[in-house]
């Protein structure tokens, strides 16, 4: 599936070739993380062999996902399971401007994020009556800024520090952290302001540098795994043992791995246990070795039952839970809310 990367990175594009030369070779299932646009041609390419094809969508850069929208078929000849859970953006933005009581704000997008990924959000804000504003930021952020200053009259710019009071920041840590830092050091909010980050891929250490850089109140949202308290059993899950770097939540290398490569562990996982399961019970089939020429290419008889076994199938791991609904998808996913008070202090603490 490409050339990898050090972290798991995939090359920008797949080719097709390259899957057909591994499937020529002889396979059991399919595992991608990978971006919408190539998922769809392997999803096309797993059904038509009847290949189990496990997808975990990966973002750019830690920017928020937009939803891919794989086809989904009523036939039974879906072979696609995703791995990761749907995206939940637009539900956990409603839920937390409600809760806040918000009735005015703009969001912050970069120019990595699809900004139709929040548009059934933005629907129902307008049906609500609320008022909301939209602002790409751009890669050089201090240019941006300066171009406020130098296009807006005084009267134009201070309503437009009124609106900063409220924000929504939907971007990757790195561009937030940039971001934060001019706008505070430009005086273009003050400590009355709140500001809210949505992402799933902000770690420890993402979040005290987004402190540290800001004044006012944040919040921050993001996805977060369960742990278990018995530090004894943190490094076993099921029958399996993990990887004493990994368990530990506090370990620095398992702070920097992105949630995508948690998924790539687990679905291992998931894998080699229905690889044995097929091995038990004495129903192994061998391997697919099909061919992309269409003449020659016929579906993998074994790939139903195969893919029967590995949805049936369910692993402890480093993401919680992963096992898989009717609809193909994995439906366990928890978020965590992380806040200060209001402030300008260096240094606040962070509380859930």
């Amino acid at each position: 599936m490409g050339k990898t990367t050090k972290g798991y990175r995939e090359s920008k594009y797949i080719q097709k070739e390259d899957s057909c030369e591994l499937m020529n070779q002889g396979i059991l299932a399919l595992v991608s993380s990978i971006g919408c646009t190539s998922a769809g041609s392997l999803q096309s390419l797993a059904d038509a062999m009847h290949i189990p094809h496990l997808f975990i969508q990966r973002s750019t850069a830690g920017t928020p996902r937009s939803g891919c929208g794989l086809t989904r078929s009523n036939r039974n000849d879906d072979y696609t399971l995703s791995v990761r859970p749907p995206v939940y953006l637009n539900d956990v933005i409603l839920r937390v401007v409600t809760e806040y009581a918000w009735q005015k704000f703009i969001i912050f997008y970069d120019s990595e994020y699809d900004i139709r990924g929040i548009q059934e959000f933005l629907d129902k804000v307008s049906q609500q009556g609320m008022d909301v504003a939209l602002q790409k930021v751009e890669n050089n952020i201090n240019k941006m800024i300066t171009t406020l200053f130098d296009t807006m009259r005084i009267e134009e710019l201070n309503r437009y520090r009124d609106t900063l009071r409220r924000a929504i920041l939907v971007m990757n840590p790195a561009t937030a952290k940039s971001f934060i830092t001019e706008v505070v050091e430009t005086n273009l909010v003050a400590f009355d302001c709140h500001w809210i980050i949505i992402n799933e891929e902000i770690n420890d250490v993402d979040v005290q540098e987004l402190v540290r850089r800001s004044i006012g109140r944040l919040t921050i949202i993001r996805q977060t795994f369960p742990v278990p308290q018995n530090i004894s059993q943190r490094c076993f899950r099921g029958n399996h043992r993990i990887s004493s770097t990994l368990c530990d939540p506090k370990d620095p290398f398992a702070q920097n791995m992105e949630i995508s490569n948690l998924y790539i562990y687990d679905t291992v996982l998931l894998l080699a246990n229905a690889f044995h399961k097929k091995l038990e019970d004495r129903k192994w089939h061998s391997m697919a070795s099909l061919s992309c020429i269409r003449k020659n290419s016929k579906p993998w008889q074994g790939g139903r039952s195969m893919l029967e076994t590995i949805k049936k199938g369910g692993v402890s791991g480093l993401t919680g839970e992963l096992e898989f609904g009717e609809n193909g998808g994995n439906p366990n996913v928890h978020f965590e809310i992380l806040g200060t008070n209001y402030g300008e202090e260096l240094g606040r603490g962070v509380r859930k």
